[in-house]
């Protein structure tokens, strides 16, 4: 059966709709940013380089507070 030009001008227009639809949604997933695992990286070091620090840090605190217990005690 061979449709009529106006059921073949519909279809026509739908496919070009539906052709249009997946361009869009390819130029979407081509916009996404793909440095986005070099800035999680880039995050995750610099957590990392913190937690070290912050890590040192309460280290010296308890050192310090181990030396004025066992100063205090040896005094008394």
């Amino acid at each position: 059966m061979v449709p009529d030009i106006y059921t073949h001008e519909k279809l026509a227009l739908e496919h070009r709709h539906t052709l249009l639809r997946e361009a869009e949604h390819e130029r979407m997933l081509l916009d996404l940013p793909e440095h986005s695992s070099h800035t999680l990286q880039r995050l995750a070091g610099r957590l990392g380089v913190y937690l070290i620090a912050l890590g040192t840090r309460l280290q010296r605190l308890g050192q310090r507070g181990h030396a004025v217990e066992y100063h205090t005690e040896s005094s008394s």
